[in-house]
């Protein structure tokens, strides 16, 4: 099976049409996303990406289906939580788009295995976070945080406490999520990059992946696992792939909205070659 993977587009429709048209240049008919299609900016309201996804999304989705490409992706931590039920049942129109959060689905001989969460960030929308045994608070840039679907206001100090007592844990996440199909490859799309490949490095110096994904990949025995979150990653590091036990880890990072190149890989199972490309 061959694919295009990218992530971390935000809204960005030139990228969007430069992936729909490197597709159809290169005769893919598959497309794997990483999470965060929705507009991003920290003023950007609800609204806004409701009208992005009924508008923009919409028409692109239809104009992979009329091309028979089929679109395997997972949401964001930037696409809010509250539009998720709004967005499942708006592809319910696409028979070739498949969301795969905390889902699977088999195509060719592949199980893909997705998962949305990402661990506390310093930011103060908590959408899709999920925090992990030993992890600290990181420093919180606002004295309010959003919680629940970023509908209520609390403080940093409940904020604080509510991490310890009921925000959902990375490893419970990874526990649940489906097994893959026996004899089928499984290839995990993951938002959140894992901890100590190179495949996590922030511009201050962080490296604020995931532990228990580290250690989950090393022991699971996958074929691939798919990364985005930190766009920057890859040039602070230099590096966009690793290994974790047999499972190849991919992290291309990704330029930022209104900027170009279009970050990507072109991934093909049968052959066993992952190329990274840089599209204008």
């Amino acid at each position: 099976m061959k694919f295009i993977y990218t992530s971390d587009i935000h809204g960005d429709v030139n990228k969007f049409e430069l992936i729909l048209k490197l597709a159809l240049d290169k005769k893919i008919n598959h497309i794997v996303f990483g999470g965060d299609l929705y507009p991003k900016k920290p003023e950007i309201s609800e609204s806004v990406q409701r009208e992005f996804m009924n508008g923009y999304l919409r028409d692109f989705y239809k104009k992979l289906e009329i091309n028979n490409i089929q679109f395997i992706s997972i949401l964001g931590n930037d696409d809010l939580e509250s539009l998720n039920e709004e967005y499942y049942e708006m592809i319910k129109e696409f028979p070739n788009v498949k969301d795969i959060d905390g889902k699977k689905v088999d195509i060719h001989g592949i199980s893909f295995i997705g998962l949305d969460k990402v661990l506390d960030t310093p930011f103060k929308r908590k959408n899709c976070i999920v925090v992990e045994e030993g992890q600290e608070m990181p420093k919180q840039v606002s004295d309010k945080i959003y919680i629940n679907k970023c509908q209520d206001i609390i403080t940093v100090q409940e904020w604080e406490q509510m991490r310890k007592d009921t925000v959902p844990k990375m490893e419970e996440c990874l526990a649940n999520l489906p097994k893959p199909t026996e004899g089928h490859k499984a290839i995990y799309v993951l938002h959140d990059p894992p901890y100590g490949i190179g495949l996590d490095y922030c511009k201050d110096g962080d490296k604020p992946g995931s532990k228990a994904m580290a250690e989950f990949l090393e022991k699971s025995n996958a074929y691939m696992s798919l990364h985005g979150h930190i766009h920057e990653s890859q040039k602070y590091s230099g590096v966009w792939y690793g290994k974790l036990g047999s499972t190849i880890c991919i992290q291309a990072g990704q330029t930022e909205l209104g900027e170009l190149p279009l970050h990507y890989v072109v991934v093909d199972t049968d052959e066993n070659t992952f190329d990274i490309g840089y599209e204008k």
